[in-house]
């Protein structure tokens, strides 16, 4: 074994050791080298993105005012993700794969962002806490702001029409028909949503609408980022909750949150689990997420195999060796849904993708072999260590948990996919009548 490489293990060694008893992430086998990670990221703790207005028709009390635009990153939210990059530095410093001790070549470490403040502030604040002191590093996004991104909001074509009639259909075709087994399995979360948004049985807003949407048929409809999404009574209820965590990541102070009727973190929970119905239906349903995900997910596949892929990136110099793309939660349960992948971070419920939380594609190569590996980690702070914006190092990492990859699970090599294996996974995953954004004309 080469120093190098032997150098590489120890580290990787150290770090599995000194990570939290609930991190799972296994160091790099003996023998093996990290090439190239691909983070698919989504943006830090932000606003609402709702203004005000809106939000108050439906609750009986009305919501705090942010710093920030609605759907901005917050200062928190920035801040906590230079922390996030000042950790990948030591993680993957540490691991061989980038410069640890300064400044990385260029076009090794690079970001590509979606179109939003929230996303490309958020790639910024990683580049700029994994290496403070140098410039020009690669923060890179979509030059034309009038069309999105298809590479995280794709959009309809001839060979992907994205009908909402069909994904209703599909949508309901999951619960039966109607979504009255919804409002049995979930009545508990969406009474105690209720009581939350709507004290002491309050019926009107304070904007005017019907409290917590009350009354309201849930329905799916048109959305506009996300392609579909739910009105209604659950609707409403995710979008609270959703805010209730940015506000708790965010470091308000416990009677703030949610008016101060939360009675601890587990109610919490409790109350994203309606977030978490929702984006189950209107992100990972099939043929969903196919057409939202298809995009990226062949995307990754292809940088894995040829760092010159990436977004953005000239097709001299160096490959990229890590790369962000930064977008949005919808994009992280669009790729899980098709790899049929699940986590859990201790404080979050599984599968969740949380502010600032990372899906990491990192593929290793056997030395001796020279055979490629594709292993699947998820990253993020725990809500308690956002609260506490708290430092990050070997001794204190982020939560972290490797994720299995289901259809490899025949082929695996210290729990890592043959990289053949992957990209055939990759190919029966997505809808080729989706793929519009290839390394070739993105």
């Amino acid at each position: 074994m080469s120093i190098r490489v032997f150098t590489v293990v120890l580290v990787a060694s150290l770090l599995a050791a000194l990570a939290p008893a609930s991190a799972e992430i296994l160091p790099t086998p003996p023998g093996w080298q990290i090439e190239r990670a691909i983070l698919v990221n989504r943006h830090g703790v932000r606003s609402p993105t709702e203004p005000n207005e809106q939000l108050d028709r439906y609750s009986a009390t009305p919501w705090p005012t942010w710093p920030v635009e609605p759907g901005f990153l917050s200062p928190r939210g920035e801040e906590l993700l230079r922390l996030m990059g000042t950790y990948y530095r030591v993680l993957y410093g540490g691991r061989g794969l980038v410069q640890a001790d300064d400044c990385p070549t260029v076009g090794t470490v690079a970001a590509w962002t979606d179109l939003s403040q929230r996303t490309r502030t958020s790639g910024a604040a990683l580049l700029a806490g994994m290496y403070p002191r140098c410039a020009n590093l690669p923060l890179r996004n979509q030059a034309n702001f009038t069309v999105p991104d298809p590479l995280f909001n794709p959009q309809p074509t001839a060979s992907c029409p994205m009908d909402l009639a069909a994904n209703r259909a599909a949508v309901l075709s999951r619960l039966g028909g109607s979504f009255a087994s919804i409002g049995r399995d979930y009545a508990a979360s969406i009474s105690m949503m209720q009581s939350v948004l709507c004290p002491a049985a309050a019926t009107k807003g304070a904007g005017g609408g019907s409290c917590g949407e009350a009354g309201m048929p849930t329905s799916i409809v048109s959305g506009t980022e996300d392609g579909v999404r739910l009105r209604g009574p659950i609707g409403y209820a995710s979008t609270a909750a959703e805010n209730f965590l940015m506000q708790s990541a965010d470091g308000m102070p416990k009677d703030q949150v949610a008016w101060g009727r939360l009675a601890h973190d587990a109610t919490l929970r409790e109350l994203l689990t309606l977030h978490q119905l929702d984006q189950d239906l209107t992100q990972k349903t099939k043929p969903i997420a196919q057409q939202r995900g298809s995009n990226l997910l062949s995307l990754i596949g292809s940088i894995l195999v040829n760092g010159h892929n990436f977004p953005g990136h000239a097709a001299t110099g160096q490959p990229v060796r890590l790369g962000f793309l930064v977008g949005h939660e919808s994009n992280i349960h669009n790729v899980a849904a098709l790899l049929d992948l699940t986590w859990q971070i201790p404080g979050f419920l599984p599968g969740e993708a949380s502010p600032g939380g990372a899906l990491a594609f990192e593929q290793f190569r056997e030395v001796r072999s020279e055979k490629r590996y594709v292993r699947i980690a998820y990253y993020t702070q725990t809500l308690d260590e956002m609260r506490r914006r708290a430092p990050l190092n070997y001794r204190d990492p982020p939560g972290m948990v490797q994720v299995a990859l289901p259809a490899c699970s025949a082929d695996l090599v210290n729990n890592a996919c043959p990289l053949e294996s992957f990209l055939k996974i990759v190919k029966a995953a997505v809808d080729p009548g989706c793929v519009t954004a290839t390394a070739g004309n993105y």
